[in-house]
Protein backbone atom coordinates (compact mmCIF):
# COMPACT_ATOMS: atom_id res chain seq x y z
CA UNK A 1 0.00 0.00 0.00
CA UNK A 2 2.70 2.34 0.68
CA UNK A 3 3.89 1.96 -2.71
CA UNK A 4 0.67 3.38 -4.33
CA UNK A 5 0.45 6.19 -1.93
CA UNK A 6 3.91 7.96 -2.99
CA UNK A 7 2.86 7.69 -6.66
CA UNK A 8 -0.37 8.71 -6.04
CA UNK A 9 0.88 11.87 -4.24
CA UNK A 10 3.58 13.06 -6.90
CA UNK A 11 0.70 12.79 -9.04
CA UNK A 12 -1.37 15.16 -7.17
CA UNK A 13 1.45 17.51 -6.60
CA UNK A 14 2.32 17.41 -10.54
CA UNK A 15 -1.46 18.39 -10.93
CA UNK A 16 -1.72 21.05 -8.40
CA UNK A 17 1.63 22.65 -10.29
CA UNK A 18 0.14 22.18 -13.78
CA UNK A 19 -3.11 23.39 -12.83
CA UNK A 20 -1.83 26.75 -10.75
CA UNK A 21 0.15 27.10 -13.63
CA UNK A 22 -2.27 26.92 -16.50
CA UNK A 23 -4.87 29.42 -14.24
CA UNK A 24 -1.57 31.59 -13.91
CA UNK A 25 -1.01 31.56 -17.49
CA UNK A 26 -4.96 32.48 -17.81
CA UNK A 27 -4.64 35.26 -15.34
CA UNK A 28 -1.43 37.05 -17.13
CA UNK A 29 -3.43 37.00 -20.39
CA UNK A 30 -6.98 38.72 -19.52
CA UNK A 31 -3.98 41.18 -17.27
CA UNK A 32 -2.30 41.51 -20.77
CA UNK A 33 -5.94 41.46 -22.75
CA UNK A 34 -6.80 44.18 -20.42
CA UNK A 35 -3.97 46.39 -20.55
CA UNK A 36 -4.60 46.46 -24.16
CA UNK A 37 -7.47 47.40 -23.43
CA UNK A 38 -6.74 50.38 -21.43
CA UNK A 39 -3.91 51.52 -24.28
CA UNK A 40 -6.57 51.93 -26.89
CA UNK A 41 -8.80 53.70 -24.51
CA UNK A 42 -6.15 55.95 -23.84
CA UNK A 43 -5.28 56.17 -27.86
CA UNK A 44 -8.83 57.02 -28.32
CA UNK A 45 -8.97 59.56 -25.78
CA UNK A 46 -5.92 61.29 -27.19
CA UNK A 47 -7.20 61.45 -30.57
CA UNK A 48 -10.40 63.18 -29.29
CA UNK A 49 -9.08 65.45 -27.68
CA UNK A 50 -6.66 66.40 -30.36
CA UNK A 51 -10.10 66.35 -32.78
CA UNK A 52 -11.76 68.97 -30.20
CA UNK A 53 -8.57 70.94 -29.69
CA UNK A 54 -8.44 71.36 -33.59
CA UNK A 55 -11.73 72.31 -34.34
CA UNK A 56 -12.70 75.42 -36.02
CA UNK A 57 -14.50 77.64 -33.63
CA UNK A 58 -17.06 80.57 -35.13
CA UNK A 59 -18.63 83.49 -32.99
CA UNK A 60 -20.92 86.09 -33.97
CA UNK A 61 -20.07 89.49 -33.27
CA UNK A 62 -22.51 91.74 -31.05
CA UNK A 63 -23.08 95.36 -32.55
CA UNK A 64 -23.08 98.19 -30.34
CA UNK A 65 -26.25 100.41 -30.41
CA UNK A 66 -26.21 102.99 -32.96
CA UNK A 67 -23.20 101.88 -34.93
CA UNK A 68 -23.40 100.95 -38.60
CA UNK A 69 -22.92 97.47 -38.32
CA UNK A 70 -25.08 94.75 -39.49
CA UNK A 71 -23.77 91.11 -39.10
CA UNK A 72 -20.13 90.10 -38.10
CA UNK A 73 -18.50 86.74 -37.26
CA UNK A 74 -15.01 85.81 -35.88
CA UNK A 75 -13.32 82.58 -36.93
CA UNK A 76 -10.45 80.57 -34.97
CA UNK A 77 -8.56 77.44 -36.54
CA UNK A 78 -5.76 75.97 -35.46
CA UNK A 79 -3.44 76.10 -38.10
CA UNK A 80 -0.28 74.22 -36.39
CA UNK A 81 0.62 73.09 -33.12
CA UNK A 82 0.52 76.67 -31.20
CA UNK A 83 -0.69 78.66 -33.79
CA UNK A 84 -4.28 79.79 -34.74
CA UNK A 85 -5.84 81.56 -37.32
CA UNK A 86 -8.62 84.66 -36.58
CA UNK A 87 -10.60 86.13 -39.64
CA UNK A 88 -13.08 88.51 -39.18
CA UNK A 89 -15.85 89.28 -41.28
CA UNK A 90 -18.29 92.22 -40.81
CA UNK A 91 -21.25 93.36 -43.20
CA UNK A 92 -22.83 96.94 -42.63
CA UNK A 93 -19.83 98.76 -42.03
CA UNK A 94 -18.96 102.39 -43.12
CA UNK A 95 -17.54 103.24 -46.37
CA UNK A 96 -13.29 103.08 -46.52
CA UNK A 97 -14.03 107.06 -47.24
CA UNK A 98 -14.78 107.62 -43.83
CA UNK A 99 -12.41 105.94 -41.49
CA UNK A 100 -10.96 102.31 -41.15
CA UNK A 101 -11.31 99.39 -38.51
CA UNK A 102 -9.01 98.03 -36.09
CA UNK A 103 -9.71 94.21 -34.42
CA UNK A 104 -8.05 94.41 -30.81
CA UNK A 105 -8.51 92.06 -28.31
CA UNK A 106 -8.90 91.91 -24.75
CA UNK A 107 -6.41 90.55 -22.62
CA UNK A 108 -7.72 88.33 -19.84
CA UNK A 109 -5.31 89.16 -17.32
CA UNK A 110 -5.54 92.48 -17.35
CA UNK A 111 -8.18 93.71 -19.56
CA UNK A 112 -6.24 95.66 -21.70
CA UNK A 113 -7.23 96.17 -25.53
CA UNK A 114 -4.48 95.44 -27.31
CA UNK A 115 -3.83 94.93 -31.15
CA UNK A 116 -4.52 91.53 -32.40
CA UNK A 117 -1.88 91.51 -35.17
CA UNK A 118 1.43 92.15 -33.96
CA UNK A 119 1.42 95.71 -34.06
CA UNK A 120 -1.62 98.43 -34.39
CA UNK A 121 -1.17 98.76 -38.50
CA UNK A 122 -1.35 95.06 -39.31
CA UNK A 123 -4.51 94.86 -37.24
CA UNK A 124 -6.43 97.43 -39.41
CA UNK A 125 -8.66 96.75 -42.35
CA UNK A 126 -11.16 98.59 -44.44
CA UNK A 127 -14.68 98.14 -45.92
CA UNK A 128 -15.34 97.80 -49.16
CA UNK A 129 -17.49 100.38 -50.87
CA UNK A 130 -20.77 97.69 -50.04
CA UNK A 131 -19.76 97.60 -46.06
CA UNK A 132 -18.13 94.48 -46.28
CA UNK A 133 -15.18 93.90 -44.25
CA UNK A 134 -12.76 90.94 -43.54
CA UNK A 135 -9.47 90.87 -41.42
CA UNK A 136 -7.29 87.87 -41.18
CA UNK A 137 -3.89 87.39 -39.00
CA UNK A 138 -2.07 84.15 -37.94
CA UNK A 139 -1.24 84.30 -34.08
CA UNK A 140 1.67 82.08 -32.19
CA UNK A 141 -1.10 81.91 -29.31
CA UNK A 142 -4.30 80.17 -28.63
CA UNK A 143 -6.78 83.47 -28.51
CA UNK A 144 -9.02 81.99 -26.49
CA UNK A 145 -6.65 81.73 -23.36
CA UNK A 146 -5.10 85.14 -24.33
CA UNK A 147 -7.91 86.90 -25.03
CA UNK A 148 -11.02 87.51 -23.13
CA UNK A 149 -13.00 89.59 -25.84
CA UNK A 150 -12.33 90.65 -29.67
CA UNK A 151 -13.44 94.42 -30.32
CA UNK A 152 -14.08 95.89 -33.60
CA UNK A 153 -13.37 99.29 -33.44
CA UNK A 154 -14.82 102.21 -36.02
CA UNK A 155 -11.17 104.25 -36.56
CA UNK A 156 -12.91 107.66 -38.02
CA UNK A 157 -10.13 109.64 -40.05
CA UNK A 158 -7.68 106.55 -39.12
CA UNK A 159 -6.99 107.84 -35.71
CA UNK A 160 -7.14 106.25 -32.48
CA UNK A 161 -8.16 108.90 -30.63
CA UNK A 162 -11.45 108.76 -31.93
CA UNK A 163 -12.02 105.13 -32.00
CA UNK A 164 -15.41 104.02 -31.45
CA UNK A 165 -16.37 100.37 -30.13
CA UNK A 166 -18.57 98.67 -33.38
CA UNK A 167 -19.03 95.15 -32.17
CA UNK A 168 -17.59 92.65 -29.86
CA UNK A 169 -17.39 88.85 -29.12
CA UNK A 170 -16.43 87.14 -26.00
CA UNK A 171 -14.39 84.48 -26.09
CA UNK A 172 -15.24 82.97 -22.58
Amino acid sequence: MPSKIVPLAAVLVVGLVVGYGASYAVYSGQVSSLQNSLNQANASNAMLHSEVANATTSLAFQPQAGQMFHTGWLFIAPTSPGDYAISVHAEGLEPPSAGGYIVEGVTRPGMNMVPIGPNATASEFDASSGGVGTYWVVLMQNPHTSFEAVDILYLPGMQMTNAVLVASVQLG
